[in-house]
């Protein structure tokens, strides 16, 4: 039986003055990152996160800025990749790209990577919390998130991963990126999991790829520890075999929200992720919830996604009060 006189004293707050942590991860000066949080890095497969990572990992590794991402780590601290999906072959190549970009001819003794992808999450998950049990690393990447689990819909299982993110943060200081793919049909992070990773993030940037240019481009969706930077784009140059930075587009390159595009499953995903701790919310609050879950304005969430929950019997409406239809 758990000591929950014990979690009540660890868990109550003393009024003191807490100095602000200092940023990890900065882009264009802009905190993205401070110890004891994790952040997510969206896009569909083949977008380039992987590509952005690995540049961040060689910020870390040097203490250079690349592409105007600067990760601060000490000599004497760690820092861990976990790779969930690639192949042995692929996964060789992004080590021989993280050692041209840190200009070395062998990876340093600071940094870690393992690849997992032939274990069940479960192991995955076991494996990981081992390793910075008995590494201590200051910063990891996952990549990626989505394969932590079974079923990215399944809200349980989705709770369960973001707890353990938030588990390893809290007992061991550290900074976690978190890589997840996008939706296809919605650009929307994928399932329950997706959901909760981005409310619970410190920060949420999203990396597009323009495939008739060839262009990749990072953007900030939600930073709630600065203002947001410009966005960040980068091409392949075949003649010098490197990544380099171009001129971003000044165009609005947002796909437009259709609410047609998002299936029974999506709505229920989000809805699940908004009631998830709460039975009830205000008229005001609700909207303030739909706006976050589902990303996008005021106007469309009250004027197309509640009238469309309310009509098609997702949310029952009492007196003022919203909360969500379980028969469905």
């Amino acid at each position: 039986m758990k000591n929950y006189e014990e979690i009540s004293k660890e868990c109550e707050y003393i009024d003191t003055n807490i100095d602000p942590p200092p940023p990890i991860i900065t882009i264009q000066n802009h905190t993205i990152a401070t110890s004891g949080n994790f952040i997510t890095l969206t896009g569909l497969p083949k977008s380039r996160k992987t590509t952005f990572a690995v540049f961040g990992i060689a910020s870390a590794l040097t203490g250079k800025s690349f592409f105007d991402i600067k990760v601060n780590l000490n000599e004497d601290e760690k820092i861990v990749l976990f790779d969930t999906e690639q192949s042995i072959y692929d996964f060789s190549r992004q080590m021989k790209m993280l050692k041209k970009a840190i200009n070395k001819p062998s990876l340093p003794d600071n940094f870690k990577a393992y690849l997992f992808r032939k274990y069940d999450p479960v192991d995955v998950l076991n494996s990981m919390y081992y390793v910075i049990k008995n590494n201590l690393p200051k910063i990891i990447i996952i990549d990626n998130l989505t394969e932590l689990v079974i079923n990215p819909n399944d809200v349980s299982e989705s709770k369960s991963v973001i707890q353990f993110l938030k588990r390893i943060t809290a007992e061991y200081n550290i900074v976690v990126i978190c890589l997840l793919h996008l939706n296809k049909n919605n650009l929307m992070s994928t399932g329950n999991l997706g959901s909760l990773a981005d409310r619970g993030a410190q920060s949420v940037l999203k990396v597009t790829l323009d495939k008739d240019l060839g262009v990749s481009t990072l953007e900030p969706i939600l930073l709630r520890s600065s203002a947001h930077f410009e966005p960040i784009s980068i091409t392949y140059n075949n003649d010098l075999k490197k990544y380099e930075q171009t001129k971003t587009e000044k165009k609005d390159t947002r796909k437009k929200f259709v609410l047609s595009s998002l299936t029974s499953v999506d709505h229920i995903n989000r809805l699940n992720v908004i009631f998830l701790n709460v039975k009830e919310w205000t008229y005001g609050e609700f909207v303030e919830e739909i706006k976050k879950i589902y990303g996008v304005g005021t106007n469309i969430s009250k004027q197309q996604i509640i009238p469309y929950l309310l009509g098609n019997n997702y949310l029952i409406n009492n007196k003022g009060s919203y909360s969500k239809n379980d028969k469905i």
